[in-house]
C-alpha cells in the first residue's frame, strides 16, 4: 500500500505545473484557509494540516480551516467565480488582481495568514496563493487531481509549502512593515561605514593616450646603479607594471558624500641594464612602494532591487609614498664594487594625488563588491625658494611620476537610518 501511495505521489508530481511565483512567507504555526467556489473542497482542512506536518519540518503547529467569511460572502463569491473562470498558464499575478476596493481589503486584512485557493478544471485542481501584501495571487499553478486525497495535499506542499517556515509576525513588526516604504524608494542611511581589501593592477602607460608619451621611460635602463637618461620620473629607474594590494576603511553620509582612508602596496624591480657587467655581483634589487592616503568621494545609489544597492562613484584625494629598498648580493661576492655604494636613493617621502571612478555593488545591505579605475601621481615638491646663490643642488629624483589603475575590491558594511 505504502509503495502505491508513493508511486500516486511521484506521478502526481510530475504533472505538477506552475504558473508563476512572487517571493512569499510561509509562517511558523500560521494559520493556513482554504477557500473554493466549487460545491466543495477536495481535500479537508485536516488532510492539510497533516500533509503540511508531514513535509515540512519547521511548519511548527499549523491551524487550518476553510475560510468560511469568504464563501459566504457576495463580493468573495464574485471574485472567486472569476478567479475560477480565467486562472489558466496564460496570466499573470497582476491581470489576475482584486479590482474590488472591498475585496482587496479583505485580502490585506488577512495579516499572516495565507489563504489557499482551489478549483477544479479538466482533471485538473488549480492553486492560487494569498497574503496580506498584495490584492492578486502571489503564486499559482496546477496539479493532476487524484482519488487519493493525502496525495493531493503532499502535493500541494511540495510545490508552494515546502520553503523553511519563518517565526509569526507580531502585530507591532506587522504595523512597521506595513508603514515602510517601497524598496526602491527606501529612507537614506545617515552612515555607511565598511572596510575592504582588493587587488589590482598599475602601470605608467595609461590607456587611450600616446605611446611616445612614455616610451622613454619604459625603454630607459639604469646603469652602474644610479645612471639614467632623465630622472624625472621613478618609472625611469622601476619597472612600472605592478600587482596592487590595499586594504582600506570608508563611510559615506546620506548616501552623497563620502572618504576613505588607505594603504596601498606595490613591489617594483629596478630597471637594470642587462649589458652592464657591474650587476653579475646582485642577486636581486627592487623596491616595495607603501601608499597612504585620503580620497574624498561623491556619489549616488540605486536600489535596482531588494538585496542588491548599486552605487556609482567618483573620487578624488592625496597620498604620501614611502619607498623601502631590497637589495641582495650573490652569495659568492665577498666585497660590493664602488658602484653599489653610491648607488640611486629616492627621496624619503614623495606626494601625489590620486582620483579617478568606480562602482560599488552592495548585496544585503552588507557585503559589497567594487571596481575602480584612475590615476596616481607622486613627485617632490620644493619646500623653500631656492637661493640663486647657492651651490646648484643634485638633480631632484622622481619629481613627478602618473601611473593608471584598475581594481576590484570586497567590503563589509555597516549601515546606520
Amino acid at each position: 500500500m505504502r509503495i502505491l501511495l508513493l508511486l500516486i505521489v511521484f506521478v502526481s508530481l510530475t504533472f505538477a505545473n506552475e504558473y508563476f511565483s512572487s517571493p512569499y512567507t510561509i509562517w511558523k504555526d500560521g494559520e493556513y484557509l482554504l477557500w473554493t467556489p466549487d460545491d466543495s473542497l477536495p481535500i479537508s482542512p485536516n488532510e492539510f494540516c497533516q500533509a503540511l506536518k508531514r513535509n515540512n519540518s519547521s511548519i511548527g503547529a499549523p491551524s487550518c480551516r476553510e475560510i468560511g467569511e469568504w464563501q459566504r460572502d457576495t463580493i468573495s463569491i464574485l471574485y472567486g467565480n472569476w478567479l475560477s473562470n480565467n486562472l489558466n498558464k496564460e496570466m499573470s499575478g497582476e491581470l489576475l488582481k482584486a479590482r474590488s476596493k472591498m475585496m482587496a481589503a479583505k485580502i490585506s486584512a488577512l495579516e499572516d495568514k495565507i489563504v489557499i485557493f482551489m478549483t477544479q478544471k479538466n482533471g485538473l485542481l488549480q492553486i492560487a496563493l494569498f497574503n496580506e501584501t498584495a490584492a492578486q495571487p502571489q503564486a499559482a499553478g496546477s496539479i493532476t487531481l487524484s482519488n487519493n486525497k493525502n496525495a493531493i495535499a503532499d502535493n500541494i506542499v511540495k510545490n508552494y509549502f515546502a520553503k523553511n517556515a519563518e517565526r509569526r509576525l507580531t502585530k507591532s513588526e506587522r504595523k512597521r512593515i506595513a508603514e515602510e516604504p517601497d524598496p526602491y524608494f527606501q529612507e537614506t542611511k545617515k552612515m555607511d561605514l565598511w572596510v575592504g581589501a582588493n587587488i589590482g593592477y598599475s602601470q605608467a602607460e595609461i590607456p587611450l593616450t600616446p605611446y611616445n608619451w612614455y616610451k622613454n621611460k619604459l625603454n630607459s635602463r639604469v646603469k652602474r646603479y644610479r645612471v639614467t637618461k632623465d630622472s624625472l620620473s621613478l618609472w625611469n629607474f622601476l619597472e612600472d607594471e605592478s600587482l596592487v594590494l590595499s586594504a582600506y576603511v570608508g563611510a559615506t553620509w546620506y548616501g552623497i558624500f563620502g572618504g576613505e582612508i588607505f594603504y596601498r602596496y606595490s613591489g617594483h624591480d629596478v630597471k637594470t641594464d642587462s649589458k652592464d657587467t657591474t650587476y653579475r655581483e646582485l642577486d636581486l634589487w627592487r623596491f616595495g612602494i607603501h601608499d597612504i592616503g585620503l580620497t574624498l568621494h561623491v556619489t549616488h545609489s540605486f536600489n535596482t532591487t531588494k538585496w542588491l544597492e548599486i552605487s556609482p562613484f567618483a573620487f578624488f584625494g592625496f597620498q604620501y609614498s614611502f619607498l623601502a629598498e631590497n637589495i641582495e648580493l650573490k652569495d659568492n661576492v665577498k666585497k660590493p664594487s664602488a658602484a653599489y655604494s653610491t648607488r640611486i636613493e629616492f627621496e624619503d617621502v614623495y606626494k601625489g594625488g590620486v582620483f579617478g571612478i568606480g562602482s560599488r555593488f552592495l548585496f544585503k545591505k552588507n557585503f559589497g563588491l567594487v571596481f575602480r579605475t584612475g590615476i596616481t601621481t607622486r613627485g617632490r615638491s620644493e619646500d623653500t625658494t631656492p637661493d640663486p646663490n647657492a651651490v646648484a643642488e643634485p638633480t631632484i629624483i622622481g619629481g613627478l611620476t602618473v601611473d593608471g589603475f584598475i581594481n576590484a575590491g570586497i567590503e563589509y558594511h555597516w549601515n546606520w537610518k
